[in-house]
């Protein structure tokens, strides 16, 4: 994503987003972790540490505003639809305020539920 004023122009890589978007996911209580599936056998790859950011998608629209798509594995015993209120929340704060980039969608895609 390029951002240009008059004094020149600021470039931001889609990793260094997803770098954003994925630690934001792993400080939400409930996370176990990002994941990632390989083709057609459906194999889910359980992503830490600095990987995080394959378990994270970014586009932008016309208007260039980031969609996210996330891709995460939960806790069991955890109501689904309040850890996934609080990604959302995490991830449009923290890559608005980080990047100045306007936030459009975020979808939470939950792979996964660890017991």
């Amino acid at each position: 994503m390029k951002i240009e004023n008059e004094f020149g122009f600021i470039d931001i890589s889609d990793k260094a987003i997803k770098d954003i978007a994925g630690y934001a996911v792993m400080g939400c209580y409930g996370v176990v972790g990002m994941a990632r599936y390989h083709g057609r056998e459906e194999f889910l790859e359980l992503l830490t540490g600095k990987h995080i950011s394959k378990g994270v998608s970014v586009h932008f629209d016309e208007n260039g505003n980031a969609l996210i798509n996330v891709f995460v594995v939960l806790e069991g015993a955890i109501k689904v639809s309040v850890v996934a209120a609080n990604i959302i929340d995490a991830i449009k704060y923290s890559v608005e305020r980080q990047t100045g980039i306007k936030v459009a969608r975020i979808g939470v895609n939950v792979v996964g539920i660890r017991v």
